[in-house]
């Protein structure tokens, strides 16, 4: 390897190892090995580093483009048009990081659904030895290039195929390991079908009323044909593309409501409501927490369009019950009813119910990934989200604390308590 080249790398991997350890643990040294045999620069072409950054042409001038490629940061695939690809080269240290909870072993076979550049394909190509690994990419161009890109390093274990994820790779399966490199709102049903029984999915989950590219990225294991969780972090990711996976992230117009002429006219309740009214910018904190404890547990959670909110953090958000013809409204600092009073108080259930659980967020849950078809009913303690083909069933883990019948809790707008009850931090990239 050229000196040069040599230099990137080991800087590269001294980040790698700092990030690492801040997670707890030092990069594994399997991995070290992989990611040295696998130059990052082979799989960057047209990229732009940052959005505001200009666009970047590796195979036109590639030494003084070393230092960005060779950084713990994220890279957005352009197309030939310098147009951003609904695709990028992950935040390294991060996606390595949730590639090795999965735990390749040499021998395994392993499906990753969005492969993107190919580079983490390659990564695991090199972890599971005399293995294989299939690629999944919906893009043509990014398939083809990524396909040309493995064949120059002579990585014959390694196979891209083009093609929709959602279906997997039926011609390889079963997989003993699978990735999706993306957030999904409807698991594939492929997954129940393709992943060996034991065998382990790592799967970003899109959350209702998660701002962005937030998930609940989970590793689960296939038991007895559904998916069991053996651990989660928070994270983002590009969403998920195909029929149906773009729910969640979309906002509803009160004015569009069939009911809304009836009773739209002036709210049929107004009150404080210390939820957001801390950074009326933006629901952080408690408000967030209970926000996604909302979409998770009520199915009339929405999120709303007022014109105003530029994204899904900023958004108004509550309950709608279109049987009733009710709707309330959780804005910064202030809950709105409209119509009868049955949403708002849904909306007030809930918050009883998550104050009383201990204030909640996402990774204090189990969670099970089963086919629609199988899905129990939901009960105290155990919240079922039908997201498609699939559903998610959430539970917390016995003991928990149930409302006492009569119990009244103030809402309150403060940090949730410290510790693994909340789950909530910072979205990776």
């Amino acid at each position: 390897m050229e000196p040069e080249i040599e230099d990137h790398i080991t800087r590269f991997l001294g980040m790698l190892d700092t990030a690492f350890r801040r997670r707890g643990e030092a990069l594994p040294e399997r991995l070290r090995r992989a990611v040295r045999e696998v130059p990052r620069h082979r799989f960057v072409h047209r990229f732009r580093a940052d959005r505001d950054h200009p666009v970047e042409d590796f195979d036109a001038g590639r030494q003084r483009h070393l230092a960005a490629i060779y950084s713990d940061r994220v890279l957005t695939h352009l197309g030939p048009d310098d147009a951003e690809l609904d695709s990028t080269n992950s935040q390294p240290s991060y996606v390595l990081w949730l590639l090795h909870r999965l735990g390749l072993e040499p021998g395994h076979r392993v499906m990753e659904i969005g492969s993107g550049s190919g580079w983490l394909a390659a990564v695991m190509g090199r972890l599971v030895g005399d293995g294989q690994v299939a690629g999944v990419e919906i893009l043509g161009d990014l398939a083809r290039r990524s396909r040309d890109d493995l064949a120059a390093l002579g990585m014959a274990n390694v196979a891209i195929v083009e093609g929709d994820g959602a279906a997997g790779h039926a011609a390889g399966a079963p997989y003993d390991r699978a990735m999706i490199t993306a957030a999904v709102w409807d698991p594939p049903a492929a997954l129940f079908d393709q992943v060996a029984e034991g065998g382990r999915l790592l799967l970003p989950i899109a959350l209702a009323g998660g701002a962005g590219r937030d998930c609940h990225v989970a590793v689960l294991r296939r038991e007895e044909g559904r998916f069991r969780m053996l651990e989660a972090v928070p994270g983002g990711f590009v969403r998920f593309t195909g029929p149906g996976q773009d729910r969640g992230a979309e906002r509803c117009r009160l004015d569009q409501l069939p009911f809304w002429p009836g009773i739209g006219a002036t709210p049929s309740l107004r009150r404080t409501l210390p939820l957001g009214a801390r950074d009326p910018a933006r629901f952080g904190g408690a408000a967030y927490a209970f926000r996604l404890f909302l979409g998770q547990t009520e199915p009339g959670f929405t999120v709303f369009d007022d014109g105003a909110a530029e994204d899904l953090s900023t958004s108004s958000f509550g309950v709608l019950d279109a049987a009733a013809g009710s709707v309330a409204v959780c804005r910064p600092g202030m809950l709105l009813g409209y119509g009868p009073p049955a949403a708002a108080r849904r909306f007030d259930a809930a918050y009883r119910r998550w104050a009383a659980l201990g204030m909640p967020g996402p990774a204090a849950f189990d969670l099970e990934v089963v086919r629609a078809e199988q899905a129990p009913r939901s009960r105290p303690g155990l919240w079922v989200e039908m997201r498609g083909a699939s559903a998610l069933v959430w539970r917390l883990p016995a003991p928990f604390s149930p409302p006492r019948a009569g119990r009244r809790t103030a809402i309150r707008d403060r940090p949730p308590p410290a510790g693994p009850t909340t789950g909530i931090r910072p979205p990776g990239p």
